[in-house]
């Protein structure tokens, strides 16, 4: 029943007996039941393929039943839901039909509203069925209905008028998904669709801004309208879809078939079917058994993107590495790689080639190559040789009077800084709306691509390479945060939900967790003649999601300060991709880690998309070199330097020289004092970047990787620095960042965008196996010009009183402040 509980439950009272059972028994029918009976695939009529919209009803306390043939599956949605103190799980199937009751002289759709009219139960392809708010339940067979009141004494609204509003940049919802999956669904009635993602398709910024800005100032901007897109295929087809669903109106706005060389991302649930369909091909068992593996030991798959070394419009592939290991849940099955890679048509998930890997220093394969025992290198305490190290001490957080942010839904406020926070399935955690002091900063901040190519020329290694971000997916791969080890303190956790293959929402918890943490001194100043001192101590608010692409771990994390920089922060960590090595063999490209175990040369090259509005939307980029002066009259003793600046007048990829620094600045608005414009400055390590050649299939699919800078005209479709479709792209001229560039926009104070490459290339070291102490970089993003003094002056000064250190073996101080108290803080 839509609409309320209170109202929903004043309505109709249910009274059921589930196919003559009790709801005990329907109970233990669904929780003795096999998954597959479970599943609407189990069922084959047209009709149970067009699941009508009662998932919100499900949501509202309406009666389900037992899954029965003569009424379409539904699902309890996500969290589940406690019937008569009885909890059903998210995801159960259950049995409903509906049929529409109106009230005569409110009903905005059907005359005769108060009548039941068999013709009118929902059908998920009518919008019209969306907008009811009452419903009365009525299921064939032996279920009865009793209705406590005539139904005249209750009138029908628009569903509309009655749902809450969400904000345009919230995260999707789990009921969107179901909405958005059932359309669709309802659409196809003859296919079963294979969903790779349901997204929010965010409002033009031209809608958006003036919204965002009216809400700053305590006001109600124009509504916007709620756009979710789908990306998805005909289950067994090659046949790729993405449709645009208005969830408020409940319009199919578009659905549109894409071009047939372009292909969707991975999803969990095909990855785990791969996985087993290349596990059970009696070609790779054969393989297997020739390289006799020890009884011990089993077989494990990690699937890689095929990537492109032509131009052929090929299938979607999928390249398969495989290991060995142990039992034990930890153990580091990349301590034994095998020599042999399968592919799989990933469409009709067979097994279409095996690879023989070449082993030696240079492309020689070694078809007689058997298991040989070694040593083993591994992470997990439970099976390293010798016990953790004592002597550390606990070091605890503790915060007595809890945090200083504030939080309204995904609004965040801390010392001074206002944002939003978003995540998407495929950037993780974004940024919306950053201002400073009522300042205006940064419109969106997000991780646009990420891209890790592998430096071993041999095939079928000269193929290595995944795009984690469009391949994968950044918030696919979020993991579960847990207290105490991933974040310390005083935390706030943010959950989300994306959409599994069947369009089912999975929820992603504790995706992003928020905190405040010391950073050591902010500022300081002792004056050498009085002996005054200053002193500030840092405080900074994180924000941090980590997630795990295959073997390797990435740890992504905001950091905003009190004298207004914003820092990303990048940490890799995880382990090492191994390949085979012979024993004695060595290459050019890689490290031998342990005994027949090489890790190849590879890099990371990250991309962060800025789209600024440093104190309104028109902003310049511009370049800053610290020069030395010619040793002439104005500067006779040689000592002397200074700055040159370059306005980017037109959108191009930019270099990094020494030192230089790039500034996004707003021409508009001078700073009093220095009489330049207000700008906020990019501090970033010189990384090398991309080292395949332009012209190889890395460079051209992955042109952003190749410049440190790069900067275009803000464009809405242009969020992804590689392109909407990373999976075996064939670059088209138009899709990238270099395309965009290459356009040649206007950048001098216009609406722009930056795009910053950020590059890691990692050459193992004995040291990084079997797993990697994390790599650390940073970018910071800091005021230049923007403030007129220090902005962090007003905070607090530092003091003993405030902080409650303490002292160790220091009996003297100690009588004089006080001894401690049990939790640890000194008196004062």
């Amino acid at each position: 029943m839509g609409g309320t509980e209170e109202r929903a439950d004043a309505f109709v009272k249910k009274c059921a007996e589930a196919r003559g059972k009790s709801l005990d028994a329907y109970v233990r029918f669904v929780q003795a039941a096999p998954p597959v009976l479970l599943s609407q695939e189990a069922y084959n009529e047209k009709e149970l393929d067009e699941p009508s919209f009662l998932d919100a009803g499900v949501q509202e306390r309406l009666e389900c039943f037992p899954p029965n043939p003569i009424s379409p599956p539904r699902y309890v949605p996500a969290g589940g839901q406690t019937k008569h103190e009885y909890f059903i799980p998210a995801g159960t199937a259950v049995s409903c039909q509906a049929q529409s009751f109106h009230r005569l002289n409110k009903s905005l759709l059907f005359t005769n509203g108060h009548e039941l009219i068999p013709e009118r139960r929902l059908n998920g392809g009518k919008v019209a069925d969306m907008n009811r708010l009452f419903f009365l339940h009525l299921v064939l067979g032996k279920e009865d209905v009793l209705v406590n009141s005539p139904p005249q004494m209750y009138h029908t609204e628009s569903h509309k008028a009655n749902r809450a509003a969400k904000h345009p940049l919230d995260p999707l919802e789990a009921d969107e998904i179901v909405q958005v999956s059932s359309l669709l669904k309802a659409r196809y009635p003859t296919q079963t669709l294979h969903f790779k993602f349901i997204a929010i398709v965010e409002p033009p910024k031209a809608k958006l801004r003036p919204f965002l800005q009216a809400e700053r100032n305590g006001g109600i901007g124009s509504r916007l309208p709620r756009i979710v897109s789908a990306l998805f295929y005909y289950r067994g087809t090659p046949n790729l879809f993405l449709a645009e669903v208005d969830v408020e109106s409940g319009e199919v706005k578009k659905v549109e078939q894409l071009n047939p060389g372009l292909h969707g991302p991975n999803d969990m649930d095909e990855v785990v079917e791969l996985r087993d369909a290349c596990l059970k091909d009696p070609k790779v068992l054969n393989e297997i058994k020739k390289f006799k593996l020890p009884p011990h030991m089993d077989v494990v798959c990690d699937t890689w993107p095929y990537g492109r070394d032509s131009e052929d419009n090929l299938p979607r592939y999928i390249q398969c590495y495989l290991f060995a290991r142990t039992s034990h849940p930890g153990s580091n099955h990349y301590d034994n790689p095998l020599p042999f890679s399968p592919v799989l048509d990933m469409t009709s998930r067979k097994v279409i080639e095996i690879i023989r890997l070449p082993t030696g220093s240079d492309s020689t394969l070694n078809y007689d190559a058997r298991f040989r025992s070694h040593d083993p290198k591994e992470y997990h305490h439970d099976l390293q040789p010798t016990a953790a190290r004592t002597g550390l001490k606990p070091l605890i957080v503790h915060q007595p009077e809890g945090v200083s942010f504030t939080l309204d839904g995904h609004l965040v406020k801390w010392q001074k800084w206002r944002f939003r926070l978003g995540f998407t399935w495929r950037e993780g955690m974004v940024l919306h709306d950053v201002t400073y002091d009522g300042r205006e900063l940064f419109h969106r901040l997000s991780l646009s691509e990420m891209f890790v190519p592998y430096g071993d020329p041999r095939y079928p290694y000269s193929r290595k390479s995944v795009f984690d971000v469009g391949d994968i997916g950044a918030g696919v791969a979020a993991n579960n945060l847990a207290l105490g080890c991933d974040c310390l303190g005083v935390i706030k956790y943010f959950s989300f939900v994306i959409s599994n293959s069947q369009g089912k929402p999975v929820e992603k918890p504790n995706a992003i967790c928020m905190h405040e943490i010391d950073d050591g001194i902010g500022w300081k100043h002792t004056d050498s003649r009085t002996g005054a001192v200053s002193i500030v101590r840092s405080r900074v608010l994180v924000l941090q999601t980590v997630i795990t692409v295959g073997n390797y771990e990435y740890v992504f994390m905001w950091h905003f300060d009190q004298a207004a920089g914003l820092h990303y922060r990048i940490q890799a960590t995880g382990i090492l991709s191994t390949a085979p090595i012979d024993p004695g063999a060595s290459v050019a490209w890689g490290t031998n880690v342990n005994e027949g175990v090489m890790a190849p040369y590879h890099q990371h090259v990250f991309c962060l998309r800025i789209d600024p509005c440093i104190d309104g939307d028109k902003n310049s980029i511009t370049e800053e070199d610290s020069v030395a002066m010619l040793w002439d009259d104005k500067n006779p003793h040689g000592v002397g330097y200074t700055t040159k600046h370059r306005t980017v007048s037109k959108s191009t990829p930019l270099e990094s020289a020494p030192n230089r620094v790039h500034k996004i600045i707003n021409p508009s608005r001078i700073n009093k004092f220095s009489g330049k414009p207000v700008a906020y400055a990019i501090h970033s390590p010189v990384k090398q970047m991309l080292l395949a050649h332009p012209d190889s299939w890395h460079g051209k699919r992955a042109k952003y990787a190749l410049h440190p800078f790069w900067v275009t005209a803000q464009r809405d479709d242009e969020l992804y620095a590689a392109g909407n479709y990373t999976y075996q792209s064939l670059p088209d001229g138009k899709s990238d960042l270099g395309a965009w560039a290459d356009r040649g926009d206007k950048t001098d104070d216009e609406d722009i965008v930056l795009w910053h490459s950020i590059s890691l290339t990692h050459n193992p070291r004995p040291e990084d196996y079997p797993v990697m102490p994390c790599d650390t970089m940073v970018v910071s993003l800091k005021p230049s010009g923007f403030f007129e003094q220090n902005p962090a002056l007003d905070v607090p000064q530092s003091t003993q009183r405030a902080n409650g250190s303490r002292l160790l073996e220091d009996t003297a101080l100690t009588e004089a402040i006080g001894e401690a108290d049990p939790s640890g803080r000194p008196k004062l």
